[in-house]
Formats: structure tokens, C-alpha cells, sequence
């Protein structure tokens, strides 16, 4: 059995670095915590923030206030486990009534959870929700979200509500609106 050899200084020298190099940035074993900083708001972001704002609406149309949005009135839910797209304002809604703001609500869920949402929600049963005509571009209930690009479109309204689907299931959106009483 033979001895095992010292290390030479140059190789000593170079694992004492990476231990201290290790030691510096945490070590592998030690979670690190990033704390990062907010820029100051700039006039390009707080010209963002005013578009999505509309005049009127009780909350700024972004996925932040998602759960805010939601909970003005009543009835304004989303399907079982729906994977939420995006929010967005209803300008041309806005644009057509004054005083008047709204929010597209683009999401994404199972086809069962569409059709008991559609159950549950509206007066039409889920399970024939193929037979239903499809949506008419003219629908003024819909002038904010572009039908070209939805495949066999349906919507229903239902108090302040419109819930536009794609057929086959899979897409939707929930469009709430308001105005001054």
C-alpha cells in the first residue's frame, strides 16, 4: 500500500482560493437571498399604468387586481381551475358609453369546467353547448375582443357579464362592464 503524496504549494494555494471563493458567494449548501429593487417609476411606465386605468373603473385592468375585479357585483367567476391569459380594459366599450369601463377577462379551462360553468352560471346547459349559434360579429356585447381570430365563437350575457367561448372548448373570456347610474 502506498502513502498518498502532500500536495505541492501551487496545488494547496489553488484549493484554499476556491474554498475562500466558495465562502464568499454563500457556498452550495447556503440559500441565497436576492433582494432586487423597484426602478422609480419612469414616464414611459406611468404612461403605461394610465392606459390600463380607465376613468371610472373601481380597479386597474391587470392581473394584479384579478381577485378585485372579480369581486365587484356579483356572479363574476371563472370556470374551475382556469389558467387566466390576461386582463385587459374594454376601450371601445368605454368609448361607446359614457362614463363606462370594463375588463376582458382571457382565460383557459377544461372542457368539463366550461361546460359546468356554463351550467351553473348562465341559463343554458354545458352539455349542448354545440348546438348554440355561433356569435355575430355585430354583437355589440363584444366590440372589444376581435371574433376573427375565435374559432366558432358563442356568447352569453348574464347580468353584467358576457362569457365568450371558442368552440371546441378550451378558450374563453369573461367580459365584465359598468357605468354611472
Amino acid at each position: 500500500m502506498s502513502r498518498p503524496r502532500p500536495l505541492s504549494p501551487p496545488a494547496v494555494a489553488g484549493t484554499v482560493l476556491a474554498f475562500a471563493l466558495l465562502a464568499a458567494c454563500g457556498g452550495p449548501s447556503t440559500p441565497r437571498t436576492t433582494t432586487t429593487t423597484q426602478p422609480a417609476p419612469t414616464q414611459e411606465t406611468q404612461e403605461a399604468t394610465v392606459a390600463i386605468t380607465q376613468e371610472g373603473a373601481p380597479y386597474p385592468a391587470d392581473m394584479d387586481h384579478l381577485d378585485d375585479i372579480l369581486s365587484i357585483g356579483k356572479g363574476h367567476q371563472l370556470p374551475d381551475n382556469a389558467h387566466v391569459l390576461s386582463v385587459d380594459p374594454a376601450t371601445n366599450y368605454a368609448k361607446d358609453m359614457p362614463g363606462g369601463w370594463g375588463y376582458i377577462i382571457a382565460f383557459t379551462a377544461t372542457d368539463q369546467a366550461i361546460r359546468d360553468y356554463v351550467t351553473n352560471n348562465t341559463g343554458y346547459l354545458g352539455k349542448n353547448i354545440e348546438i348554440f349559434p355561433q356569435s355575430r360579429p355585430d354583437n355589440m356585447s363584444l366590440e372589444d375582443v376581435d371574433l376573427s381570430t375565435i374559432a366558432n365563437p358563442w356568447n352569453t350575457g348574464f347580468d353584467d357579464t358576457t362569457l365568450l367561448l371558442e368552440r371546441p372548448l378550451g378558450r374563453g373570456w369573461l367580459i365584465i362592464r359598468g357605468a354611472p347610474r
